[in-house]
């Protein structure tokens, strides 16, 4: 074991769920970090990339179903001179979501949960496509509300549909006519974009680096493939009311990995490598 200590530091100080936790670890003096291993809240997959100070810096999405408290977080770290485990007490505070009902077709929402093997397909396919994140932030600056319309449901919100539990919304829903553009919340790498009938239907993710993942939904058409480089600002689809929908408007995500966090806080807040 190594006879210096490394630090483990995790902020934002007050954190509620939704929010990303930037987890960094500094090397003792003279050291170098070779690896870390680190589980957080339900994944043991944080990805760690280096920092041009000798530092390394994860992202960590404080999921939206856990309420405030500590948690304590410990990383095991690998430097050229020996391994050690560093630890820290992350405080969390707890978070309320407000409570939508909608109203669909039975027939629809009954349609919709018979296919739980063929939507649990659909999950994975993007999952796959989210994978192998770019070693470096691919972001610049402050990020950009995508769609021009009004908000309507948050990040967080617990949604019945017919007046049964239909679970959190991931994301954050813009209501806009069919065809407005859509635009990319910052710089990135397409790493999706394909036609997915059963939910997402017409469906962008980009790569910003880092584990750092934007998701538009719903549009009506798609004008970026995948492999593409796209800048902040950069028109990626229209708006559209494709797959599981009750009209047109575009659903988009931002996720650390798959674990989806609040997309007005990133835009608030930024994010910081």
């Amino acid at each position: 074991m190594s006879a210096h200590a490394a630090t483990l530091t995790v902020g934002p100080s007050g954190a509620q769920p939704g929010d990303i936790l930037t987890v960094t670890v500094t090397p003792a003096g003279g050291e170098k970090i070779t690896g870390v291993g680190m589980q957080a809240f339900d994944t043991d997959q944080v990805k760690f990339y280096t920092r041009p100070d000798g530092s390394v810096r994860a992202f960590v999405g404080y999921p939206f179903d856990r309420q405030g408290g500590t948690f304590p977080l410990a990383a095991r770290v690998q430097t050229d001179k020996g391994e050690q485990t560093v630890k820290y007490n992350f405080k969390g505070t707890t978070r309320v979501y407000p409570t939508q009902r909608i109203t669909m077709r039975d027939s629809k929402t009954a349609a919709k949960m018979n296919e739980k093997d063929a939507l649990r397909q659909e999950k994975l396919f993007v999952q796959s496509k989210m994978k192998n994140s770019y070693a470096a932030p691919l972001w610049k600056g402050n990020w950009v509300v995508p769609c021009a319309g009004a908000a309507t449901s948050a990040y967080g919100r617990r949604r019945y549909v017919n007046g049964k539990w239909w679970g959190q919304h991931n994301g954050a829903d813009v209501k806009a006519g069919t065809g407005t553009p859509v635009k990319a919340a910052n710089a990135g790498r397409v790493a999706l974009s394909a036609y997915l009938p059963l939910l997402r239907g017409n469906c962008v993710v980009i790569d910003h680096g880092c584990n750092v993942f934007s998701i538009y939904m719903h549009l009506s058409k798609r004008d970026v493939v995948e492999g593409q480089s796209i800048g902040k600002g950069q028109v990626l689809g229209k708006v559209g009311a494709t797959g599981f929908v009750t009209g047109a408007h575009l659903h988009w995500e931002t996720r650390i990995g798959w674990e989806p966090v609040d997309p007005n806080r990133v835009i608030a807040r930024g994010i910081n490598f």
